[in-house]
């Protein structure tokens, strides 16, 4: 298996494909992935839609490069939210947008602006939220500003902000009335605007979420960690959030004993669904947000484990 993982990126291969062939490994990848098709991620959310979860489907794959590949992603949200409203499950799935897969990086800024807002108009069209999500190649002033202006456009699209940024703070407070995912963020990086230690990452993770809570809108908290968790329930009670009125976001097939907890107690629970040829990495990019709990995570992925 680790001669073909490395074979596979020699030939720049996503592992996704190499992993899902390998004959002990196809019934963990059903857990934690959508597959590679908009029908078999869609399958998916149904199904957790029928639990009682909301979804969050992302196409996982690389950023563009060229306007053609841009162009072929745009058109593939489009798809997708089209597939989404034909499924019925509008109220209940967004679409996670990440600015590099739809040419942020392609040479023309303004072009990747322009299928950015096609893509939430026509979302917003189907009923389908949209959220920004925070990637590794669009810093977060850029997205933050591209999610003001389609706010100001009337767009109510959702914004994803990551604690380990200083900045994020001053953004929670300000944005606080508006649909914010909070995540934790990479450690570390080449930013100076970053945390470097992860116990500063928690603190602001908390600080953030006290600005969201105390806002007017619906945040959504992506963590994995357990005492965050705890944490988030704890402030909802104290500035008086009725449940519902937030919501806790999972990867698909982490801590699933916790999401059921929380959906049990009444609480609103999103699961992330990657699909697309580079879920894999995508999913390990996540993962990578919490370097000390990997370890956890790859054991949770294991058949019989929660």
């Amino acid at each position: 298996m680790i001669r073909g993982a490395l074979s596979a990126l020699a030939r720049n291969e996503p592992l996704g494909g190499l992993i899902s062939r390998a004959p002990v490994a196809r019934e963990v990848v059903k857990r934690v992935v959508g597959g590679d098709t908009i029908e078999a991620a869609l399958d998916v959310a149904g199904n957790l839609a029928d639990r009682g979860f909301f979804v969050s489907i992302e196409r996982a794959a690389p950023a563009v490069t060229t306007q053609e590949e841009a162009a072929s992603v745009a058109a593939e949200y489009h798809a997708l939210i089209d597939a989404i409203g034909a499924a019925g499950l509008a109220g209940v799935c967004e679409v996670s947008v990440f600015l590099e897969s739809i040419g942020l990086q392609a040479g023309d800024e303004s072009r990747a602006r322009e299928r950015l807002g096609d893509i939430v108009a026509h979302a917003g069209a189907g009923q389908v939220a949209v959220m920004l999500g925070m990637g590794p190649l669009a810093d977060a002033a850029t997205t933050v500003a591209w999610a003001d202006e389609l706010h100001a456009s009337g767009h109510a699209v959702g914004v994803t902000l990551a604690a380990v940024l200083r900045r994020t703070e001053a953004d929670c407070a300000r944005l606080a009335d508006r649909h914010v995912r909070l995540v934790k963020g990479s450690h570390g990086g080449d930013s100076v605007d970053a945390y470097r230690q992860p116990i500063e990452t928690d603190k602001a993770f908390v600080r953030c979420a006290k600005s969201l809570l105390r806002g007017g809108g619906q945040p959504s908290f992506a963590t994995h960690d357990p005492r965050l968790i705890d944490i988030i329930g704890v402030l909802g009670q104290r500035f008086d959030r009725p449940r519902q009125s937030f919501e806790y976001a999972f990867f698909m097939g982490r801590h699933e004993r916790e999401q059921e907890r929380l959906l049990a107690d009444g609480e609103r629970v999103r699961v992330y669904v990657p699909y697309g040829p580079e879920w894999f990495e995508r999913l390990v990019g996540g993962l990578a947000e919490q370097p000390s709990t990997i370890a956890a995570a790859l054991r949770s992925l294991l058949p019989g484990t929660p």
